[in-house]
């Protein structure tokens, strides 16, 4: 049964680059707590789609019905950055609508997943983490369990935190390793923000039932991801 929160607390996903799994730890929250808590995914700012968009990734994986889902506020078909892909197609991104947007989600379980890191351009003069910083909720950051990860996640921590907006914690997403323990610890030490937890990409490639029972075995396995999302408040 699906149980839909009267009041929730939207929250936003951002990575320490691109490509370093933020997708891959969407479809793993929807997958495992979208049906229970009534979480809606959304993507705000969707570029690339002349190949593949997230939010159509993120629902083939779980196979969720389209409640579970919000339509990107914008669309473009050039894999890049926002303000690059917008000028191709003689389009801009309004801060204030992207904002209003946002604000319309606040108060209900939505994730919204950022395009790429804190630092990609929304406009020439807009960044992405002050769109995080005027919406003023709670982030989660993905960082990959890979060699370079501290570096990355403690610049990406560290930004954020200097701006005083509210990181709910880390969590790294990647291939397994020998390094991936430690590299969990440095950046929990050094940067002084929780970990998460860790989920190691599957083997192989799993059909949606089998992705949905990876999910529920292998994600978020001491409930700090949505511990601290549905208690929201209580952190910011």
């Amino acid at each position: 049964m699906i149980k839909l929160a009267l009041m929730g607390q939207a929250f936003y996903v951002t990575g320490t680059g691109t490509d370093v799994g933020k997708t891959f730890f969407s479809s793993l929250f929807m997958a495992k707590y979208a049906k229970k808590y009534g979480f809606r995914y959304w993507k705000p700012i969707q570029t690339g789609t002349i190949s593949a968009d997230d939010t159509s990734f993120v629902q083939n994986t779980t196979h969720l019905p389209d409640m579970h889902f919000l339509k990107p506020g914008f669309e473009f078909k050039t894999p890049a950055s926002p303000h690059y892909a917008a000028r191709l197609e003689g389009q801009s991104i309004d801060p204030k609508t992207l904002l209003s947007l946002i604000s319309k989600e606040r108060n209900n379980n939505t994730l919204i997943e950022g395009a790429g890191g804190v630092f990609v351009p929304i406009t020439e003069n807009y960044l992405t983490i002050r769109a995080i910083q005027e919406s003023n909720l709670g982030v989660v950051v993905v960082g990959s369990t890979e060699l370079g990860t501290i570096n990355h996640t403690l610049l990406t921590l560290e930004v954020l935190t200097s701006r005083f907006i509210p990181v709910y914690g880390f969590y790294l997403v990647g291939p397994k390793n020998e390094l991936q323990e430690d590299n969990a610890t440095m950046i929990q030490k050094l940067g002084g923000v929780s970990l998460l937890g860790i989920t190691n990409f599957p083997d192989q490639k799993l059909s949606s039932d089998e992705f949905n029972t990876f999910a529920s075995t292998h994600f978020d396995l001491d409930r700090n991801v949505i511990d601290v999302v549905l208690n929201a408040e209580d952190e910011i």
